[in-house]
């Protein structure tokens, strides 16, 4: 009986995606011979990423052309034609004809990822779903959160109700933690939890209310301290038995029981409460007193074991309960926060009409769950009789449970190919479950499924289990390395997770050659890095020297974008060309940090940090011989911080450049920083350019939309160009590279993470879900056994990434890590460190596998390279000269310099908002070009003279808000500009000021009287008038 449920078990670079391509191939011409030249389009074949199904369209296009031309490639023939009757002249003329159809209907050509076919799965049926037909789907979840998490912040009280309360809670918790107590950062970045598939039934579970919460945390809190005083009050007691049977330390081994009930009990550290692992095994195997104790004391201690071992259980069952509700303390504000953030999301995605991917996931589950789907399915169910799916162990368990009734009701009438391999799973925190690809046939987490019997059955019946052994990547000294390693290694696996690695050792294709070169390196967390990056340059530099590789034959595997960072940069400064999307980060570059804190300066003249930058920049690159503590002493100064920036020749004229277009004034930053032009300035001028098109531009929001995208925009360089590439092991999946680097030892990997408990056994059942911190802290609770079990799938994670970094080696494979610590630990190898995975695979390194000294072919292709030099950005206002109105382009009046004045005068008094700000505007407009060939000395000898008066300071001190020159728009439509208006911060005193250079007119006074007016009809009463003549006198007129 035909087999129609066929799961390939593979290990890397054993053709996956080949043989998806070639049964693909074989159905399209199975449905050509039966005379249906459309049968393609009754496949349905779905991969994880929109790269992967790219790549799977571009292999089966390809192979159709060959075959078309009568050419066989990869053998694609003699693989279609094996298990088939099939003559090759036969399957070239119907691939010829498959192939055309195919080209003329390419939009027929189902092939997708999981969440593009969901989405179109919803569309069809968004009726029976409760869905909007116009709804908007959003996959950017920060574009949902940010909306949300603002208003929640906009209606914290200083009355203290429940929500304030428990904001102030988590924003204490988080500086308990030694965090950024940013509560808006910290909220968007903590919010990512509700986007989880797995957390959806832990949010169900819980439906309490804000103030249920703050009685949860204050009933927690109370019934801690009844738990801590219980177990001093035990402590008492034992002390009192001790005395009462005349037991002393001396009766204990090593004294370790005596001691925890006289001293660790009575201390202020809790951690220190629980007894040692030491003392637990002692306790269990009985061992109360040393071997060499004599016979009274063993006597004396038998005769008190009983009792001993009764205060030993009582303390551990209260010890077990105390730090239950320890933990859950902890993250009770976080929980609750997260909670009333989910039941903000859903309002405003109701309100908004807007759904998510989940969101499709969720309810075609929740259907699926509870009835026979079949009227949801029956009209996509119709067209796609075969299913190809691809990277199954990358699959969630709400997307395999949704393919499921249209998979199994095929299964009938088509085929269903399903290809993965557990051992590549990595995106457990994506949702990928590698556990169901290993229980297939049987139903993963399927408890809810009211078809469950029914489907298995059906799924077994069907079902067939394939092998692919094979290696057509890798060259044999990697293959062999590879399959040596990971048989070690796979030990550290809890012995459930094992069968993820059964079957790994794979066979060679690519016989002979190959170089594998493992090697350890001395040092701190710095040094070791430092020689490592060394060692990679040294490599690099030698094999493209004897012309064994090209730079674009390398590629380095990191663990984290931050090294990936680290390693691009130090290859640039060595000048090795590379290329990462990754690593290339704006943010990484000095010259945009420089920048960025400059804007925050403008932005807020008082942030200190933004100043500090600054100022370590500048002693970088051009304060050199100055003292670095010495310029921080100058730093809360204002001035004297000025004076630091005139000191490098930096003049920042904000009121000028807050006037121009939000584009422009980057661009003249840029140019009055004297930042020389380079890829990355270009590339960030580029996100500016973007930025500015949104309608809300303006410096604020510009600088949170940079922290919000500062660790995603890069440099983009296009593919194919001659330069070592860069990136995380996430990012190499499914590629394949000759040379593979893996460096350093993986310890920014996050070991310590959140996990969702179930709690509605414990604690009364008073808190049904939980969010704890997963650390070993958690082995002595009710959550032992989820702390076990993520500790578990941790390591698995870590293996798994591993094993996809190995197996990307076509030719060299070269793994550098830190040198093994001096005191290893039994735990050390459970670590999920590198060098910990290398200590389980052997002891003595460096290690060396192959020979070195082979190039795969003669490179045909040589590059030259060529340096481009840095340049200043060029002010196009000096290049390009504009003139405005006749006045100024023809000189009607040989003596029009008054004029001239007159309006300097205007623009320099607009640009000085208070007396501190007017050195820095007067050398700012000294500098200009358009006013060097002027006579400058008689405006600033003016100026100065302005601001000897007292009755003109009072209206320049920072008692006011100031406006200068801003239009005043009426009903009719006329508009009034005030040179200067002032608004009182203390108290409701309007001043408005007008400067003049002639003679004193009444049209003057009309003039302000009607700029009194128009504020008068914008609900101010209290306006005071100014006339202020600027001459030698400096009249003042108030009206």
């Amino acid at each position: 009986m035909t087999k129609n449920f066929q799961i390939y078990r593979s290990s890397a670079g054993a053709g996956k995606t080949y043989m998806l391509s070639v049964n693909f191939i074989k159905l399209s011409l199975h449905g050509y011979f039966n005379g249906d030249i459309k049968y393609y389009q009754k496949i349905l074949a779905i991969t994880f990423t929109n790269k992967a199904a790219a790549e799977m369209k571009d292999r089966i296009i390809f192979y159709l052309r060959c075959l078309s031309f009568e050419e066989d490639k990869d053998d694609i023939l003699f693989n279609i034609t094996k298990d088939t009757s099939y003559q090759n002249q036969k399957v070239f003329d119907a691939a010829k004809n498959i192939y055309s159809h195919i080209i003329h209907n390419y939009n027929k050509l189902s092939i997708s990822t999981i969440d593009k076919f969901t989405t179109h799965l919803v569309r069809s049926f968004s009726k029976d779903l409760g869905l909007s037909y116009n709804f908007d789907l959003e996959l950017d979840n920060s574009k949902i959160m940010q909306p949300v998490i603002a208003l929640m912040l906009s209606e914290i009280s200083a009355k203290g109700d429940n929500l304030s309360e428990l904001l102030v809670g988590f924003v204490m918790s988080k500086v308990d933690e030694g965090k950024n107590s940013d509560i808006e950062v910290d909220l968007n970045e903590f919010s990512s939890e509700l986007f989880k598939e797995g957390v959806y039934d832990y949010f169900n579970k819980n439906k309490l209310s804000l103030k249920n919460y703050i009685d949860v945390k204050n009933n927690f809190s109370n019934k801690f301290k009844e738990l801590e005083h219980e177990i001093k009050q035990l402590s008492h007691k034992v002390r009192h038995y001790f005395s009462l049977n005349n037991l002393t330390k001396d009766h204990f081994t090593r004294g370790t029981f005596y001691d925890l009930f006289i001293k660790k009990l009575g201390s202020d550290n809790y951690e220190k409460w629980m007894p040692s692992k030491t003392l637990q095994k002692n306790i269990e195997n009985g061992v109360w007193y040393s071997k060499n104790a004599n016979q009274i004391i063993k006597n004396q201690v038998n005769l008190c074991v009983k009792e001993l071992n009764s205060f030993y259980q009582q303390l551990i069952v209260l010890l077990r309960e105390f730090f239950s509700y320890k933990e859950i303390l902890k993250n009770i504000y976080q929980l609750s926060v997260l909670l009333e953030l989910n039941k903000r999301k859903e309002k405003y995605k109701k309100e908004n009409n807007i759904e998510q991917l989940f969101d499709f996931n969720k309810k075609i589950n929740e259907i699926i769950s509870s009835e026979s789907s079949a009227f949801i399915y029956e009209r996509i169910g119709e067209r796609y009789q075969h299913y190809l799916i691809d990277e199954f162990q990358d699959t969630s368990t709400m997307q395999w449970q949704n393919l499921l009734p249209l998979l199994v009701d095929s299964l009938d009438y088509g085929k269903s190919y399903i290809v993965g391999d557990g051992k590549q799973s990595i995106y457990r925190w994506r949702g990928g479950e590698a556990e169901q690809f290993l229980q297939l046939p049987l139903i993963y987490k399927s408890q809810n499924l009211v078809l469950k019997s029914e489907w298995e059955a059906k799924l077994n019946h069907h079902y067939r289990a394939n092998i692919l052994d094979f290696n057509y990547r890798s060259r044999e000294e990697i293959v062999n390395f590879n399959n040596l390693f990971f048989e070690k290694t796979k030990h550290l696996l809890d012995e459930d997770l094992q069968d993820m690695y059964k079957n790994h050792n794979q066979k060679v294709v690519r016989k002979g050659g190959g170089f594998v070169h493992v090697e350890l390196f001395d040092g701190d967390k710095q040094q070791y890095k430092e020689e490592i990056l060394k060692k990679i340059v040294g490599i690099i530099k030698d094999l493209t020297k004897e012309k064994k590789s090209l730079h674009k034959d390398f590629t380095i595997l990191c663990n984290t974008t931050k090294r990936v960072s680290l390693v691009a940069n130090y290859l640039l400064e060595n000048n090795i060309p590379v290329v990462s999307s990754e690593g290339l980060l704006l943010s990484s570059s000095s010259k945009i940090n420089f920048l960025i804190c400059v804007l925050d300066y403008i932005n807020d003249p008082y942030d200190y940090v933004a100043r500090a930058a600054i100022v370590s920049y500048l002693n970088k690159n051009k304060l050199i011989n100055d003292e670095l503590h010495k310029l921080n002493l100058q730093l809360k100064d204002l001035n004297e911080f000025r004076n630091i920036l005139k000191k490098s020749k930096i003049i920042i004229n904000e009121v000028k450049l807050l006037k121009l277009s939000f584009y422009e004034m980057i661009e003249q930053l840029i140019i009055d920083l004297n930042i020389k032009a380079d890829v990355y300035i270009d590339f960030f001028l580029d996100f500016v350019f973007e930025y500015s098109k949104n309608l809300d531009c303006n410096l604020p929001s510009f600088l949170r939309y940079w922290g919000e995208k500062k660790q995603k925009e890069a440099i983009v360089i296009p593919e194919g160009l001659n330069a070592v590439q860069i990136m995380t092991i996430h990012k190499s999946k499914g590629l394949a590279f000759k040379n593979v680097i893996i460096p350093f030892n993986w310890e920014d990997t996050k070991n310590k993470n959140d996990i969702w408990v179930n709690s509605s056994h414990n604690f009364n059942g008073i808190l049904p879900s939980a969010l704890v911190k997963s650390s070993s802290k958690l082995e002595n609770t009710f959550f032992s056994n989820d702390f076990k079990k993520d500790s578990n799938l941790r390591l698995l994670d870590n293996l798994n990434k591993l094993y996809v970094a190995t197996t990307r080696a076509k030719d060299r494979l070269y793994i550098f890590s830190k040198s093994f610590s001096k005191n290893i630990k039994n735990d050390y190898k459970y670590k999920g460190n590198l060098n910990s995975f290398l200590y389980n695979y052997h002891d003595n390194y460096p290690l060396y596998m192959g020979n070195d000294n082979f190039a795969e072919n003669k490179q045909k292709f040589s590059y030259d390279l060529f340096n481009v030099k840095e340049k200043n950005k060029l002010d196009w206002r000096e290049i390009i000269s504009i003139k405005n109105s006749a006045s100024e382009i023809f000189d009607f009046d040989k003596s029009k310099n008054k004029k001239d004045q007159g309006k300097l005068l205007h623009k320099i008094l607009a640009d000085i908002h208070y007396l501190e700000d007017k050195n820095m505007v007067l050398e700012s407009y000294c500098s200009l070009s358009e006013y060097k060939n002027q006579s400058f000395s008689k405006i600033k000898n003016t100026i100065n003279n302005f601001f000897l008066s007292e009755d003109i300071l009072r209206y320049f001190d920072h008692n006011w808000i100031v406006k200068t020159e801003k239009e005043i728009l009426m009903p009719s439509g006329k508009t009034y500009i005030p040179d200067r208006l002032l608004f009182h911060k203390k108290s409701d005193e309007v001043v408005v000021i007008d400067y003049k250079t002639g003679k004193a007119k009444k049209e003057h006074e009309n003039q302000i009287l009607n700029y009194a007016r128009a504020l008068s009809n914008m609900g101010y009463n209290n306006i005071k008038k100014v006339l202020i003549y600027v001459n030698k006198e400096n009249i003042i007129k108030e009206l």
